[in-house]
């Protein structure tokens, strides 16, 4: 039998091994989990009536391109971290679509893919990287050393930079449901993040990609002397393992110093 002491420390023993191990496991993660999302942006802007013709093709022609273009992220989880998130390796890889000239399909093809990443508790994607600390207008005047340590570089955040460009506000998405312990249609709340206040609120429950989610919508809105700025997204999100499961968001800026509206359509979708 053990004595109350022995109890006692053994107790409190557990409770604390308890609670560091509760993070990692509300998060839903363990080592081994493979997470594989597609990434997709689609951009409209307007464009001058001063551009000249030939430019217009030009410019129609790679924004198309460019629209047409899909990212698949691949996320191999290696280890797990005390806050809950959880570290892991992969791959951000590009499709091009039917069509596109074999040249650019093998410039793209040979980009670098690999990338490091962190899988927050509340299913928040942040890729590893560095902003680059050298103008690359000032190339010319760099020794050697200084221009191969700055295609290093580059290389090294291409994939990584790649999916932080996506993933701004699907972060802000898993953040905000993160904030909630229990869903129900009609709940509402707010996140403030720094000078963004983004509005939530439950608009019911579904079964998406195996997962049993809650459907959620976010939405907030700016305006400024010259910007007027709107977004709306409704995403899916399991709140047992802490992961969004699919995010759609549909953005307009209108600039009063431009003509027309820019809009933005961002969808990601764990596969």
């Amino acid at each position: 039998m053990i004595r109350g002491r022995s109890m006692r420390d053994f107790i409190l023993t557990a409770l604390v091994f308890m609670a560091i191990a509760a993070p990692a496991s509300a998060a839903g993660h363990a080592v081994g989990d493979q997470f594989v999302y597609t990434l997709k942006n689609v951009t409209q802007a307007p464009i001058p009536d001063n551009m000249p013709a030939y430019m217009r093709g030009q410019y129609e022609s790679q924004r198309a391109l460019a629209n047409s273009m899909v990212t698949t992220l691949t996320l191999h989880v290696d280890a797990l971290n005390p806050d809950g998130s959880a570290h892991a390796t992969g791959t951000a890889e590009v499709t091009m679509p039917p069509g596109t000239s074999p040249m650019l399909v093998k410039t793209m093809a040979s980009q670098p893919k690999d990338l490091t990443a962190t899988i927050m508790a509340d299913g928040a994607i942040v890729p590893k990287y560095e902003a680059p600390d050298v103008d690359p207008t000032t190339m010319a005047t760099m020794s050697h050393a200084q221009q191969v340590a700055m295609a290093n570089q580059s290389n090294a955040n291409y994939a990584g930079g790649l999916v932080k460009g996506h993933v701004g506000d699907f972060n802000e998405f898993a953040l905000g449901c993160s904030k909630r312990s229990s869903f129900k249609a009609g709940d509402a709340w707010r996140l403030v993040d720094g000078s963004t206040t983004w509005t939530f609120a439950v608009t019911g429950t579904d079964q998406v990609a195996g997962h049993n989610v809650v459907v959620v919508t976010m939405s907030t809105s700016s305006l400024t002397s010259n910007m007027t700025s709107k977004q709306n997204a409704t995403g899916d999100y399991d709140p047992a393992q802490h992961i969004v499961v699919r995010f759609h968001e549909e953005s307009q800026q209108t600039n009063s110093a431009m003509p027309g509206t820019t809009t933005n359509t961002e969808d990601i979708a764990l596969q």
